[in-house]
């Protein structure tokens, strides 16, 4: 450890969020976690994955996914599926050592992937009535974002394909008419009123079609009555994906997810509930302090309640706060350690039948098996 802080010192200086100093390990026994900045060092230092580490410290990454289709939430939301080391160590099975020190980290994969990926995926919200029954509370739904825009169009709530749209109102699935180039009506089965025009790019942006749905496992028939939210838009800002800023993300995210400060709070208490550990709770204060500052919180179990909250991607949200940590090809701690099947360890793997849902990440299926592992498709 002491040549460790020394590398650290020497590579980040002793003021920098990076530095690891030489009583590390005494701070470890006394409860005291290391920051998002420290773990990142020890990736890059000891040439082994960010997320080994991670989850070495107990910060699951596939937690955020599991809490964001395991939370009960009024409004439709992004969800951020993250396919940890787990599944590519499965699905390495019988690879030598050579091939696997060579594999690319989990996140740099899904970056990498990430810029040519078609999917977004959105959890349904009980007051999302616009395609009931179709569409039930709690569904996770995958969004294929290729679709031409002229195909999208319907003619009446009852038929054509189902789209995941961004209003004012937030995000919303339904049927979408089109009035003239400029503007489009929402169309609704559940209600014998569409919505009024809005403007594209200005009130509203069609983020793609809906081509397959994960039906939880104890769906409700009923909605909940909408209500205000609080979060008044005049116009849509730019999408959080092409944000740069970490106060900007913070702030476009919590609005597209119609989060007060005051509601994400109580979201984030029943996030600390579920994984029982209280420093997963942000207080009102520091939620409005953050969107006023790019200076990221240090805290790791706060960085991944707002992913949770805001359907922010974790490495995004590194990315944003400038936080480097393992770019480069590194090893497998967990192979390194208890992940050797050539010593007759059987491999990891999720707990679900991922041979019948595998249009959907596993993260999203194996999420506290919320969900079936029956797709069904949705009628185009």
């Amino acid at each position: 450890m002491a040549r460790l802080s020394a590398l650290t010192a020497e590579r980040y200086g002793k003021a920098s969020a990076y530095f690891i100093p030489p009583t590390f390990l005494y701070k470890l026994s006394r409860g005291v976690t290391p920051s998002v900045c420290q773990i990142a060092a020890l990736s890059i230092l000891t040439c082994y994955r960010f997320t080994d580490w991670m989850a070495a410290f107990g910060f699951d990454l596939a937690q955020i996914p599991r809490l964001q289709v395991m939370l009960r939430r009024d409004y439709t939301v992004l969800l951020t599926p993250i396919e940890g080391e787990i599944d590519a160590i499965s699905s390495r099975r019988g690879a030598s050592r050579s091939l696997a020190r060579k594999s690319i980290s989990p996140q740099r994969e899904k970056h990498k992937n990430g810029s040519m990926s078609p999917y977004i995926y959105a959890k349904i919200g009980t007051t999302d009535m616009w395609v009931f029954p179709e569409l039930l509370p709690g569904s996770v739904v995958r969004v294929d974002t290729r679709t031409n825009y002229s195909r999208l169009l319907s003619v009446d709530a009852s038929k054509g394909p189902i789209c995941l749209v961004e209003h004012l109102g937030g995000l919303t699935c339904c049927r979408v008419k089109r009035v003239d180039d400029r503007h489009i009506l929402l169309l609704s089965s559940y209600s014998a009123n569409a919505s009024f025009p809005l403007r594209l790019g200005h009130e509203a942006r069609i983020l793609g079609v809906i081509d397959g749905v994960l039906v939880p496992r104890h769906a409700t028939q009923t909605f909940k009555a909408s209500s205000r939210s609080g979060i008044e838009r005049h116009v849509l800002d730019r999408k959080p994906e092409n944000v740069s800023k970490l106060s900007e993300l913070l702030r476009i995210s919590r609005q597209r997810s119609m989060l007060t400060f005051r509601s994400a709070h109580e979201i984030s208490r029943q996030v600390a509930r579920a994984i029982g550990d209280k420093h997963y709770t942000i207080a009102i204060g520091l939620l409005s302090d953050y969107e006023t500052t790019d200076k990221p919180p240090r805290h790791t179990a706060k960085i991944m309640t707002l992913c949770i909250l805001y359907g922010i991607d974790f490495f995004q949200y590194l990315r944003c706060a400038e936080i480097v940590y393992d770019d480069p090809p590194r090893l497998s701690l967990l192979q390194a350690t208890v992940g050797r099947s050539e010593r007759g360890h059987s491999p990891v793997s999720w707990s679900t039948n991922q041979t019948a849902t595998k249009d959907f990440p596993a993260s999203l299926v194996g999420a506290r098996n919320e969900v079936t592992v029956t797709k069904v498709r949705i009628a185009t």
